[in-house]
């Protein structure tokens, strides 16, 4: 009889885990000004999730500016300790020994006006912007010297600056991932 209450009395714990939601990701914020909210175009947890680091160990740092769309991010490297002091070494070549995000969008207030500063961006300094990117936004341009990846949708343009990788343009393929995160909110 004491079998047949104790397992009674655990068919509701059982029935409520049972019952219980798998936990899935939040849905992306979206919102009407992104102004003052540059930092959650890709938030500490978003950054630290892709990159794999432990912002207080990597001592992560996150920095906006007052009235408008921008955010900058440093992060140590992994071995930060071995390239300081390799950059100590008399002729060594410097090895930055902290990571650099900077998000920056612009709001051209128009579909058109976007399109324009993208294609004349493409005409005019294409020695800076030389490489377009497919398969990200409505369009696309990568800045190896800059690091910089630009990314059109709709009347927005989003400047991503990242440098993770030792060589620039390796940075590339990091700097599609952290755009098809923001995108999903815009």
């Amino acid at each position: 009889m004491s079998r047949v209450l104790l397992l009674l009395s655990l068919f509701p714990v059982f029935f409520a885990c049972q019952q219980e939601p798998a936990r899935q990701e939040p849905a992306p914020v979206k919102r009407e000004s992104w102004k003052n909210y540059g930092c959650e175009l890709i938030t500490d947890e978003e950054l630290s999730r892709m990159f794999k680091f432990d912002p207080t160990g990597a001592a992560l740092k996150s920095r906006s500016l007052p009235d408008q769309v921008f955010c900058l991010r440093t992060w140590h490297k992994s071995d930060w300790k071995e390239r300081e002091t390799n950059n100590e070494k008399e002729g060594a070549e410097f090895l930055s020994p902290s990571n650099r995000l900077v998000l920056q969008m612009f709001d051209y207030t128009s579909e058109v006006h976007a399109t324009q500063q993208m294609e004349m961006l493409r005409r005019d300094r294409r020695t800076t912007y030389e490489e377009d990117v497919k398969g990200i936004g409505e369009d696309a341009l990568w800045s190896t010297g800059t690091v910089t990846l630009l990314v059109k949708k709709g009347q927005l343009v989003v400047n991503i600056s990242l440098e993770y990788y030792d060589k620039p343009h390796d940075n590339l393929e990091k700097a599609k991932d952290i755009a098809e995160v923001i995108l999903k909110k815009l």
